[in-house]
C-alpha cells in the first residue's frame, strides 16, 4: 500500500491514463456481463457500429438491442453517477474541512426524497410524463439547497460550520415531510416503489436520461479542476487562504452551486446511492495526499470505475432479481473504509 501511495503521488498523470484505459475496458466488459452473456468482441463491434455507422448486420438484432438500448446507457449512467458523487464528495469535504462530509450533507438527498415521494405517491409533476419522478426529485433537491443557503448566509459569506448545521436541520425537516407523505400513502405498492427509489438504482435507464447528468458532470469536473489551487490553500486554514489571495466567499459559493447541481441531478436520475461520495475521496487522499490537482481527477476516475462494477454485482448477485445498488455501495464501501483506516494512519488534509 505504501509503495502504491508513493508511486501514485509521483506519477499521477500516468495513473490517470491507466485508470482511463481501465474505465474504457470496464465499460465494454460490464456491458457484456448479465443474465445474457455477450462477448467482448461483440460489444465492441456493436458500440462502434452504432457510433460510426459501420455494418453490424452479422450481429443478431436482439443482441444489438441488449447492448445498445439496455446495457450501454445503464453502464454510462453508472460511470457518470460514480464520477459525479465522488466529485461532489471532494467538494463538500474541502468546503467544510470535515472528513465526514459527503454530497448529501446539505440536505439535498432529503429534499429529493420529498419531491420523489410526491411524484410517486400522489402523482405530482404528472405533466412531465415518464420523467415526473426525476423532475420531482430534482426540484425537491433544489428547494432544499435553497433553504440551506438562505439560512446559512451571514451577510455575503457562508461559514462551513453553519452550513453543516443548517444542512442537518433541513435534511431532518425534509425527511420528516417525505415520511409524512409516505405514511399517508393510499396504496402500499407506492410505498414499496418509493422505498426502492430511495435505495438507488440505474436499471432501465434510457438514453435521454443521460442528457442532464452528462450536461452537468463535464462542467463540474472543469470547475473543480480550476479551483484546485484555492482548495489547497483553504485546507491550510482561512487565514492562510486569504493571505494567498483566495476569495473565500466566491470559492465557497461556487462549491455550493457545483455540489448542489451535481448531487441534485445524480439523485434525480439514480436515487440515493450512499457512501460513494464519502469513501472514494478518502481512498484517493490516502494514496496521493490532499493536493486537489491529484485528488480531483483520480476521484472522478475511481468513482466511475467503482460504481459500474458495483452495478454489475447488483444485477448478478441474485439474478434474475436485482439488488438496489445503494445497498451494495454501503456493504462494500463501509468495510473498505474501515480497512483503510485500520491498515494505515490516515489524516484528513494530509499534505502531498
Amino acid at each position: 500500500m505504501k509503495k502504491l501511495s508513493v508511486y501514485a503521488k509521483e506519477n499521477t498523470t500516468l495513473c490517470c491514463i491507466v485508470l482511463g484505459v481501465i474505465l474504457l475496458l470496464s465499460v465494454i466488459l460490464c456491458i457484456g456481463i448479465g443474465p445474457v452473456g455477450i462477448s467482448f468482441d461483440t460489444v465492441w463491434n456493436v458500440m462502434f457500429g452504432k457510433l460510426l455507422g459501420t455494418d453490424i448486420s452479422a450481429v443478431a438484432e436482439n443482441t444489438q438491442n441488449i447492448v445498445w438500448h439496455l446495457r450501454t446507457p445503464r453502464v454510462l449512467l453508472g460511470a457518470m453517477v460514480g464520477a459525479g458523487l465522488s466529485l461532489a464528495g471532494v467538494a463538500m469535504q474541502a468546503l467544510t474541512k470535515n472528513p465526514l462530509a459527503d454530497p448529501y450533507v446539505l440536505g439535498i438527498s432529503s429534499g429529493a426524497y420529498f419531491g420523489a415521494t410526491i411524484a410517486i405517491i400522489f402523482g405530482g409533476f404528472a405533466i412531465f410524463g415518464l420523467f415526473k419522478v426525476q423532475t420531482g426529485a430534482f426540484l425537491g433537491s433544489m428547494l432544499a439547497i435553497t433553504v440551506v443557503y438562505a439560512f446559512s448566509r451571514s451577510g455575503r459569506s457562508v461559514t462551513p460550520i453553519t452550513l453543516i448545521l443548517v444542512g442537518m436541520a433541513v435534511a431532518a425537516m425534509f425527511g420528516a415531510f417525505a415520511n409524512f407523505v409516505v405514511y399517508n400513502a393510499p396504496d402500499d405498492t407506492k410505498i414499496r416503489e418509493t422505498s426502492f427509489w430511495l435505495l438507488g438504482g440505474i436499471a432501465g435507464v434510457q438514453w435521454t436520461e443521460l442528457i442532464p447528468i452528462a450536461i452537468v458532470t463535464g462542467p463540474g469536473i472543469i470547475a473543480m479542476s480550476c479551483l484546485s489551487a484555492p482548495l489547497n490553500a483553504m485546507m491550510m486554514g482561512d487565514g492562510a487562504a486569504v493571505t494567498l489571495g483566495v476569495n473565500l466567499t466566491l470559492v465557497r459559493n461556487i462549491l455550493i452551486v457545483v455540489t448542489a447541481i451535481l448531487t441534485g441531478v445524480t439523485v434525480a436520475v439514480a436515487g440515493c446511492i450512499g457512501f460513494v461520495g464519502l469513501v472514494i475521496p478518502h481512498i484517493v487522499r490516502s494514496l496521493v495526499g490532499a493536493d486537489h490537482r491529484k485528488v480531483i481527477p483520480l476521484s472522478v476516475l475511481i468513482g466511475a470505475i467503482f460504481l459500474i462494477w458495483v452495478d454489475v454485482g447488483a444485477r448478478m448477485f441474485d439474478a434474475p432479481k436485482e439488488i438496489p445498488i445503494g445497498i451494495l455501495t454501503s456493504m462494500i464501501g463501509a468495510p473498505l473504509f474501515l480497512w483503510m483506516l485500520k491498515a494505515r494512519k490516515y489524516s484528513f488534509g494530509e499534505k502531498a
